[in-house]
């Protein structure tokens, strides 16, 4: 029995190991990789109303894509915790706001990196295919998970990121760095569309 209880125990630790270790994911590059690019990122909006109005998660910000209209472009991912009231992003409302956001992102170099994404409220964010950060519900302006990535050459990498805000203050933002080096803010000149 204690054999038993042991070996248990020492396939538990082997396992929480190995998931503690997975391989970073591997990114996607754009193929074919564009040129001419814009500086900053592409954003449609939809809005719920003012409230009692509301958006709860990210499932139904999605849903209100279809409705969705263009909006001034993003700089970047620099988008700072607002002040209760404020716009949202590049919108004039500052509630119940839904967006859609694309674009590319640029790794000089190839290697392994962590990005992270700060959001309030809900985010899910994709860079080369892979999600980077997911947020169902609400939150105040805060870290997501940091996602360890595989760049495999340097050049453009295809953005996707669905977000909302609900109430209060607002907030969308973006950390990385390359394996061995300082963990920064991302700058906005890495972002085209």
């Amino acid at each position: 029995m204690k054999v038993f209880c042991k070996g248990g125990a020492a396939a538990i630790v082997v396992l929480v190991a190995g998931a503690s270790y997975a391989a970073p994911l591997k990114l996607q590059p754009a193929n074919p990789q564009p040129s001419g690019l814009k500086p900053g990122l592409n954003v449609k909006y939809a809005w719920e109303g003012n409230p009692p109005r509301k958006i709860q998660t990210v499932t139904k910000a999605k849903q209100m894509m279809k409705k969705a209209k263009p909006g001034a472009p993003l700089r970047g991912l620099d988008y700072r915790d607002t002040d209760e009231g404020e716009p949202v992003l590049t919108f004039d409302q500052a509630y119940n706001v839904a967006a859609e956001i694309t674009g590319y992102i640029r790794f000089d170099s190839p290697g392994v990196y962590e990005l992270e994404t700060w959001s309030n409220d809900g985010i899910d964010a994709y860079v080369g295919g892979q999600q980077i950060g997911y947020v169902n519900g609400r939150q105040p302006c805060e870290a997501n998970q940091r996602t360890e990535v595989e760049v495999p050459q340097a050049g453009w990498y295809p953005l996707k990121i669905n977000y909302f805000q609900k109430y209060g203050t607002s907030c969308l933002m973006m950390k990385w760095g390359k394996q061995g080096e300082r963990f920064t803010w991302t700058p906005n000149d890495v972002f085209g569309r």
